[in-house]
């Protein structure tokens, strides 16, 4: 970001140049100060617009500030030009890129083999409180690969398309539901599968979704309709950097260099 450089600025540009590393010293807490500035900005933009995952700590805890060192490790001080603090999101494991810089960004997702090639879009039930507003809860987070295909009687079961041992299609979605209830409280029927995990199953409108029971209700917590899906971008690191001004910087640097100053004789 260029800054012009006021008279005041000037002047204390110059007194700090006579007195040893003051101006590498000033010049890199006034950076530190505006990087801590930023994160905390970003930090919160994030919690007012975003719903974060799972744990608010988690995410924002991957924010990272790397501070200015005004010395080098051989005791030399830094140009000008070498004095700057970064803020930015650490990698995830793996090396993967966080899902903070996809949001930044944003991305479009796409279906895979094991979503049944379709992009599984977060319902209300699968919320925290069952609130639209929160995030994920916990057990309700797809693992890979974690979503069953039920099976009843050798045939895939769960399915718009499914038809039972006898080559008859199922009657209904409600003759379905009722099935996998009988199975569920009784354990009744020739079912086959954990339904403690997320499984595949149609809504009453024979759409195919993610289902979970949850309290003893089975509930769709993943619709599955679209192969693939762009999520529009969401820029709030940008818009917290727009909020660095460079007159508010310079009165930074001139505060502390007046300290600094005021304290040397």
């Amino acid at each position: 970001m260029p800054v012009k450089l006021n008279l005041e600025t000037q002047k204390f540009i110059r007194k700090l140049g006579r007195r040893g590393n003051a101006l590498q010293i000033i010049a890199a807490e006034t950076v530190n100060e505006t990087a801590e500035g930023l994160e905390t900005n970003y930090k919160r933009r994030l919690k007012r617009n975003q719903r974060l995952r799972a744990s608010n700590n988690f995410t924002l805890k991957s924010i990272k500030i790397d501070k200015s060192r005004p010395i080098r490790r051989s005791g030399e001080p830094r140009p000008l030009h070498d004095i700057n603090a970064i803020v930015g999101v650490r990698k995830m494991k793996g090396q993967k890129q966080h899902y903070l810089a996809k949001l930044e960004e944003g991305r479009t997702q796409r279906g895979n083999s094991q979503t049944r090639g379709k992009v599984p879009i977060p319902l209300t039930a699968s919320r925290t409180s069952q609130n639209i507003n929160k995030p994920i809860s916990s057990p309700n987070r797809l693992l890979k690969g974690d979503t069953q295909t039920l099976i009843a009687g050798g045939k895939t079961f769960g399915f718009p398309t499914d038809r039972r041992k006898s080559g008859q299609t199922w009657k209904s979605t409600k003759q379905k539901f009722a099935a996998l209830y009988n199975y569920k409280r009784r354990g009744t029927g020739n079912l086959v599968g954990n339904l403690k995990k997320p499984f595949f199953f149609t809504d009453n409108k024979n759409k195919l979704g993610i289902f979970k029971f949850i309290s003893g209700v089975a509930k769709k917590i993943r619709n599955l309709e679209d192969t693939s899906v762009k999520t529009r971008a969401r820029p709030n690191f940008r818009k917290s950097v727009d909020t660095i001004m460079p007159d508010r910087i310079q009165k930074t640097f001139n505060r502390k260099a007046q300290r600094k100053l005021s304290g040397i004789k």
